[in-house]
């Protein structure tokens, strides 16, 4: 295949495109897009760093392909790109924009006889996140033509623009790049930075830096779309110490945030808290994965502000939120505020005073109320239980004393009747053991009494007896077919008296009290 001649060597520090576009300068004296043509190489492909096209053109110009591959941002799909073995989204490039530090350009064109072929674009003017010329410390400027072409970004076709931007003055003293810029240009150079950063893909990490930065320098009611490119480059400055500290520092700093934007506002708003993060990491139209920072951001809103149960946060709907309204509550649990405020107010977790509408924005630890919800819907009044158990309320309360049955107020505190209930719970528990540790007969054998006709006989205590049928030392124990609960169990006294003179091993001491 011919070569070009003269050879027009590729320079370190700038793109596929710009090289192309020096040489068309060189050898035609004209256009990008006709020269590719000449070279039957795609523009388009060139423009999206495809390798065959990349490849064609070192061939054909006789250059060792190696640096300018290095040099080449290559589409990979569904507006996602590679360089240097960083992949990326479309956002962390410039798009159609064509950012160049005319005074790098100026001293490109000094003294040469031919400034065209001597005027590069660099690399490093891709980026987004690099705002700042590293050589003359001024903000980037934007020269593209809005013209189809200027995805080429050939600066060849836009001299006027070039020496447009030259006679505007510097509006500020000359600064050093932001440090989100030296991280984002070292690690594209192989180099390592903060561990939590380097941890991340390099869009997600400058794109963090930059939207945390954006809150702290400008405050949460400033929109993103209104930042300028200086503004973006202080908001780098802004969030890269705290993002360089790593993820406990940034949870410490989304906390601490929310918590004065609720002192401020009286309650907790992670929209009106994190203003254009939020909008960020909350977006429908986000497309592609922004990185840790918005689970870190999830957690620090699921951890501190009352949410509804179902509620979606950023991305993810919350079932169980650890805090919540007793109005949303009401609703999601299906009972009626006044029965819940009820409930509350017996456990102390209710401002007691303003009734159930004053209490429906009373924020409660949502795992609490519900597990008092489940014990209340179990709750059985006492007065109840004789009934369900078919059984004396003496027996009842000796129950209660073995720690057979339990009351709702044992598992929460509560004082009201629905704490001095008995938990539904218990009572089944006791139910399955009558029916399943005792054999079934259609008649009665001889001599076998039910339990309060036991005690008489025995001289007992009904509480004696429970705890040594309920521990397995009564073995003559049948139930009656066609009863349930105490009312079917029948025992032996003799039994009984037999074993009371001998207490077993593992009777409790008020047993052996009680018989003695």
């Amino acid at each position: 295949m011919a070569k070009l001649f003269p050879k027009v060597s590729f320079v370190h520090d700038e793109t596929p495109l710009s090289w192309a576009a020096r040489q068309a300068a060189f050898h035609k004296g004209g256009r990008l897009v006709p020269f590719l043509n000449d070279l039957r190489i795609p523009a388009i492909d060139l423009a999206r760093g495809l390798p065959a096209a990349v490849h064609r053109l070192c061939e054909i110009a006789g250059q060792d392909p190696a640096p300018v591959v290095w040099n080449t941002i290559s589409s990979i799909g569904a507006r996602r790109f590679s360089l240097r073995q960083h992949e990326f989204s479309a956002e962390f490039t410039t798009g159609v924009e064509t950012r160049i530090c005319p005074y790098c350009l100026a001293e490109d064109q000094y003294d040469q006889r031919r400034p065209d072929v001597a005027t590069r674009h660099r690399l490093a003017w891709r980026l987004a996140p690099v705002r700042t010329c590293r050589r003359h410390g001024t903000l980037l400027r934007d020269a593209r033509k809005s013209a189809w072409d200027d995805q080429l970004h050939e600066l060849q076709a836009m001299q006027d623009i070039i020496a447009a931007e030259l006679a505007v003055p510097e509006p500020c003293e000359p600064r050093a790049p932001s440090p989100l810029q030296t991280y984002v240009e070292n690690r594209l150079e192989g180099h390592s930075g903060p561990i939590w950063l380097d941890g991340q893909g390099i869009d997600q990490a400058s794109r963090a830096v930059e939207m945390v930065g954006g809150l702290i320098a400008f405050g949460p009611k400033q929109q993103a779309a209104e930042l300028s490119q200086r503004m973006w480059d202080d908001a780098g400055r802004a969030g890269w110490g705290l993002a360089a500290g790593g993820e406990a520092k940034v949870v410490a700093f989304l906390e601490d945030t929310l918590k004065a934007s609720t002192r401020s506002e009286g309650f907790a708003s992670p929209r009106s808290a994190f203003g254009m993060l939020y909008a960020w990491l909350n977006s429908g139209h986000l497309s592609k994965d922004p990185g840790p920072i918005r689970a870190l951001l999830r957690h620090v809103i699921i951890e501190n502000t009352p949410l509804v149960p179902g509620r979606n946060v950023l991305g993810q709907p919350v079932a169980r939120p650890k805090y919540s309204t007793l109005s949303s509550i009401s609703k999601s649990e299906n009972v009626h505020p006044s029965t819940l405020h009820n409930l509350l107010k017996a456990a102390g977790m209710s401002p007691g005073e303003g009734g159930a509408t004053g209490a429906g924005r009373l924020v409660v630890d949502y795992a609490k109320v519900v597990e008092l919800l489940g014990d209340a819907k179990f709750a059985v009044p006492t007065t109840q239980v004789p009934y369900v158990l078919t059984c004396s309320r003496p027996v009842v309360s000796a129950l209660i004393e073995l720690g057979l049955l339990s009351r709702i107020h044992d598992h929460q505190n509560l004082q009201s009747k629905v704490g001095k209930a008995v938990d539904g719970r218990s009572i089944n528990e006791v139910l399955d053991v009558l029916r399943d540790r005792f054999d079934e007969v259609e008649e009665l054998p001889a001599g076998m009494e039910p339990l309060a006709r036991c005690a008489e006989k025995s001289r007992a205590k009904l509480k004696v007896i429970l705890e040594l049928l309920f521990k397995g030392h009564l073995s003559n124990v049948v139930r009656l077919d066609g009863q349930v609960g105490f009312a079917a169990i029948h025992l032996d006294p003799e039994e009984i008296k037999s074993v009371l003179e001998t207490p077993p091993v593992g009777v409790s001491e008020d047993a052996y009290f009680l018989i003695h």
